[in-house]
């Protein structure tokens, strides 16, 4: 089964926007699911959040000001392979 893709962009909202609409969406994720996070700036304060709440994430610098960010259950093997494999 492929896992399905949540999309996020909030390289149009100011701070501390994006970490709250991304922290929402990661409280009520589905088994399968990841979201794909579009943003402006490296979200230094997620990364925190994430490994204390059981998430693992693959974040990639696109070219100025853009980041892309891979957030999926840390226990979720068959997500962190179809990450790995498509970035």
């Amino acid at each position: 089964m492929t896992p399905q893709e949540i999309k996020l962009d909030v390289r149009d909202l100011e701070p501390p926007e994006p970490y709250e609409r991304v922290t929402e969406a990661l409280r009520s994720i589905a088994a399968g699911q990841y979201i794909r996070m579009i943003s402006r700036r490296r979200p230094l304060l997620l990364y925190p959040w994430l490994q204390e709440h059981g998430f693992a994430e693959l974040t990639r610098e696109l070219g100025e000001e853009h980041y892309e960010l891979f957030i999926w259950p840390d226990a979720d093997g068959e997500i962190a392979a179809y990450i790995a494999g498509s970035c």
